[in-house]
């Protein structure tokens, strides 16, 4: 690949930066929230992940009442279970 080099005035070259900079913040802020909401489910690991605990205190969690769903062996649990079960414990 060949390199262009094109000469930028240095003010112009604050505002390029910056629209760039900006230009990649959205496209990794829309990619994340693409992500969570692709994501309605998720399998116990990821659970743990979301909500920041161990797989221990998650065993304890549905021995309080949080909701899963198993379907052929594999255990899923809605984002929105989790919200609701931690709601239900806020204090």
């Amino acid at each position: 690949m060949a390199n262009l080099n094109i000469p930028i005035p240095d003010s112009i070259q604050e505002d390029l930066k910056m629209m760039i900079r900006n230009a990649a913040t959205m496209a990794i802020n829309e990619a994340t929230q693409r992500e969570t909401k692709a994501k309605d489910w998720m399998d116990q690991k990821s659970a743990c992940e979301y909500i920041g605990i161990s797989f221990s205190t998650f065993q304890n969690f549905r021995k309080l009442g949080l909701r899963i769903s198993t379907v052929q062996g594999k255990t899923l649990v809605s984002k929105k279970e989790i919200n609701r079960f931690l709601e239900e414990y806020q204090q």
